[in-house]
């Protein structure tokens, strides 16, 4: 048993019954699952006058941001934020890539926003459409070849550890999905795609190693593998394979959403889920300080593709300290249902922005109160 302090008017329920005239704040050791307290404000701790220095959030619109591979087969997805562990880009891809590509530095994780197209790798070949991932392992030859005629855009993030599914304990082989959802590339399903051989009948591997890029040229197709066996190969997860966990009673932490985790950061997919429904629940996650993670949130949209909520690819970035909850708005609504696919990425280590966000960052962010939570 462990003692719990109490001081004041509380709830002895957390995110249940909270006094009348009063705003919860979860504070707590890594994320929802550490230690932790719950403060008990007169006010919302997100009602700040200004934020100044980098502890500030920060946005931008994806959707409205160039990139230099939406009209440059050659050019590499922009990179947007990154630490020593995780580098997340955007990719608007509308040319298959004339080389394929090699991360020496990591594992790959692709998130489709909107797009479709083929994976074509050293395990052979699968398609990929709007909200799916693909994770592909540190080391795989492989090319990605976007479908003509649509929009294309697409979320890269490339980790140092290897991205694994987190253990899940009590919950089971089946929850959030049972692996058997999951789809692994085919030999006997190539399709006619362009080959990447250049006019020489050359073939190239482009390498990034230490962060610097590197070829390796060949006279045959490098992906002409003929069997293989192991459990490491590429991957692909549609969101909408994905059951996510409910309480009537109570918020389920973002954690218990996690989708991926690689070292001590955490990739999590929030799907479209019943909200909690009994009175005494609050129907909004509590207003919190995320210490010690910097948080990334992308809402990706409904299932349908109707308009519902926050644009999708407005990325929100709370750097870990700062106060994160719910806004005025979404406070005054008590919805039933979350709607929309959200996608979050909690990293241990500070994120660094790089020109190319700057370059399209929303103004005054921090003080815009719908972008609060």
């Amino acid at each position: 048993m462990f003692a719990k302090h109490v001081q004041g008017r509380i709830s002895g329920q957390a995110h249940s019954a909270v006094p009348e005239g009063t705003f919860e704040e979860h504070h707590a050791r890594r994320g929802f699952e550490g230690e932790v307290s719950q403060l008990y404000h007169a006010h919302p701790t997100t009602n700040w006058l200004r934020v100044e220095g980098p502890i500030r959030p920060r946005g931008i619109q994806i959707t409205d941001l160039a990139t230099a591979d939406a009209s440059n087969p050659r050019a590499l997805p922009t990179l947007l934020m990154f630490n020593d562990d995780i580098k997340i880009s955007v990719s608007k891809r509308s040319a298959a890539m004339p080389y394929y590509f090699r991360n020496a530095d990591g594992d790959t994780l692709l998130l489709t926003q909107s797009g479709s197209g083929t994976l074509v790798c050293d395990y052979g070949t699968l398609t990929y459409g709007p909200l799916e991932y693909l994770v592909i392992p540190k080391g795989t030859n492989y090319r990605l070849i976007p479908d003509e005629g649509v929009e294309h855009l697409t979320y890269v993030v490339q980790t140092r550890e290897p991205i694994v599914l987190p253990e899940r304990g009590p919950l089971g082989h089946f929850l959030p999905f049972d692996r058997g959802v999951l789809d692994v590339p085919r030999l006997d399903a190539r399709e006619d795609v362009p080959a990447p051989a250049d006019a020489s009948g050359e073939w190239e591997v482009l390498v990034t190693r230490d962060g610097e890029l590197s070829s390796i040229f060949y006279a045959f197709d490098p992906a002409d593998v003929e069997g293989w066996t192991g459990s490491l190969a590429p991957f692909r997860l549609r969101l909408a394979d994905i059951r996510p966990l409910t309480s009537e009673r109570l918020d389920v932490p973002p954690m218990t959403h996690a989708t991926f985790q690689s070292g001590d950061n955490w990739i999590v997919t929030m799907a479209p889920r019943p909200m909690q429904s009994a009175e005494d629940a609050e129907r909004a996650q509590p207003y919190h300080r995320n210490v010690d993670y910097d948080e990334v949130i992308v809402p990706l949209g409904t299932p349908d593709g109707r308009r519902v909520g926050p644009p999708p690819g407005l990325m929100s970035v709370t750097p870990g300290g700062m106060n994160h909850g719910p806004n005025q708005a979404r406070l005054a609504v008590a919805r039933d249902r979350l709607p929309i696919y959200v996608w979050n990425i909690d990293t241990a280590r500070p994120l660094h922005y790089t020109d190319a966000f700057a370059a399209g960052e929303i103004p005054d962010f921090a003080q815009r109160e719908s972008f609060r939570g």
